[in-house]
């Protein structure tokens, strides 16, 4: 096939578009796609429902449910920057303590910070079957060590009805 001069100006000119264009959008998905953002993960938890004392621990100075809560697959992502991300899905008190169905109307997810609480979301609506989610912005501390995610009835902050705590092998395979 033989090109004529022009062809081969557009033809490299296209190369040199695609080109840059590959090595433009590459690392935006490097870390996920929708990540691209910034701010690399400081904890990415999967949230299990809190049992009462002593089967849960009172987390800085926040005491688990009276009653034992159950939840379907349910996650959490805190990273630097602040961006918060929860999906709860099937957040209840099973029988024969509840009735199956979550007594809360909505909730609020707090990050946790060693022993200090850093900030929490804005509340967000639990439904009669326990699913709720929320995107959000928190203040997250520089250096925050060992953080957990609460979930907690935005009425009554004094307790946790589930948790997600980090764990060093989760974090160190979260942000290859």
């Amino acid at each position: 096939m033989h090109l004529t001069r022009t062809g081969r100006i557009l033809t490299a000119a296209t190369a040199t578009a695609l080109a840059f264009t590959a090595f433009s959008v590459a690392p935006a998905f490097a870390d996920g796609g929708d990540d691209s953002r910034g701010g690399h993960s400081v904890v990415r938890v999967h949230l299990m429902g809190s049992q009462p004392a002593p089967a849960s621990p009172v987390i800085a100075g926040i005491n688990p449910g009276v009653a034992p809560w159950v939840n379907d697959r349910s996650t959490a992502r805190v990273r630097e920057d602040g961006r918060i991300r929860v999906v709860i899905r099937g957040l209840v008190i099973p029988p024969p303590r509840g009735t199956g169905v979550n007594p809360v109307a909505s909730v609020v997810a707090t990050l946790v910070c060693g022993d200090t609480v850093a900030d929490s979301t804005d509340p967000f609506a639990l439904s009669p079957a326990g699913d709720g989610r929320t995107r959000d912005t928190i203040a997250v501390p520089e250096g925050c060590a060992d953080p957990t995610v609460l979930i907690q009835p935005a009425a009554n902050r004094t307790v946790y009805i589930a948790s997600g705590m980090s764990s060093r092998d989760h974090e160190r395979h979260d942000d290859e």
